[in-house]
């Protein structure tokens, strides 16, 4: 069984950082990537919170086909998953269904009490997962 690692992707700086991540660590481990985008819940996108799901789901299979594409001369397996839930519970639940060795997101170097307040999906994947989770800190310059 190859060596799954469930990536949290959604075309921003945070997202192309954990994917690279991700990219590096399959490579080393000979490992296949799932990447994720969810839509659902409580989904807001460039500060969208009334985006209609139909267009967060059409723009999240746009993102997966894009970063597919562009992985395809890295040798690295990848898998798009589109999920309709909140972002954390998404990849938890993608990483239990295919039996994920590791989830990787990325953070925005919020502080950990912003963190547990706002809610943020590193936070709670730390908190909750079975899986282990590599969060990948994105440092505004």
């Amino acid at each position: 069984m190859a060596y799954k690692i469930v990536v949290g992707y959604d075309g921003t700086e945070g997202g192309k950082a954990a994917l690279d991540e991700a990219v590096d660590l399959a490579r080393r481990l000979s490992g296949e990537l799932v990447l994720t985008y969810a839509f659902g819940g409580r989904k807001q996108y460039a500060g969208a919170p009334l985006t209609p799901r139909r267009t967060l789901r059409e723009m999240g299979e746009k993102l997966l086909t894009e970063a597919v594409a562009g992985l395809a001369d890295s040798g690295v397996p990848a898998e798009p998953v589109l999920v309709d839930d909140d972002a954390w519970q998404g990849l938890r639940s993608v990483a239990d269904q295919h039996d994920a060795a590791l989830i990787v997101v990325a953070t925005r170097g919020e502080s950990p009490l912003t963190g547990m307040l706002l809610g943020s999906t590193a936070y709670r994947l730390v908190h909750t997962s079975t899986t282990p989770v590599l969060i990948v800190p994105v440092r505004s310059e």
